[in-house]
């Protein structure tokens, strides 16, 4: 009997932080794409978030920060490149705002890590919004429903 070779990065779904439809998308991409990385991150925190202040106990301001701030869907490791991946279905305003803030905050928490790579994964773009990706130094990869 053969066993089917299984995508190691599919195998233990560590990405439960994900909608389900993203992670259809992005089951999608890890097909066609996951060879490329030696590990993929899932979740991973940038930016400062917010403490609430010196009225709190400090395992309270902790917690308060690590829950405030901002969330990277995916972070692959390559060998030539760090691709900073953010995974939705249909792409707005929303996740371009995502692909331009993320590297900037990435290279803040990790300045020795270059060069990096924002990849957007996703089903769609929103028509009024497609026009922004364009000239943006964002990678589009689409993955539409079968």
């Amino acid at each position: 009997m053969r066993i089917a070779n299984i995508n190691p990065f599919k195998r233990h779904k560590p990405y439960t932080h994900l909608l389900p439809k993203d992670k259809v998308v992005w089951e999608r991409f890890l097909d066609e794409h996951a060879v490329r990385y030696s590990s993929i991150e899932y979740d991973v925190r940038v930016g400062d978030g917010r403490d609430p202040g010196p009225d709190y106990p400090d395992n309270i301001r902790r917690m308060a920060v690590q829950l405030s701030q901002r969330r990277i869907d995916a972070v692959g490791h390559a060998t030539n490149h760090t691709a900073l991946i953010e995974i939705t279905t249909t792409a707005g305003i929303k996740a371009f705002g995502q692909c331009k803030v993320y590297p900037i905050l990435y290279a803040l928490a990790h300045p020795n890590v270059q060069p990096l790579h924002m990849i957007l994964v996703a089903e769609r773009l929103a028509t009024d919004v497609e026009p922004a990706f364009t000239p943006s130094e964002v990678t589009v990869l689409l993955f539409p429903a079968p």
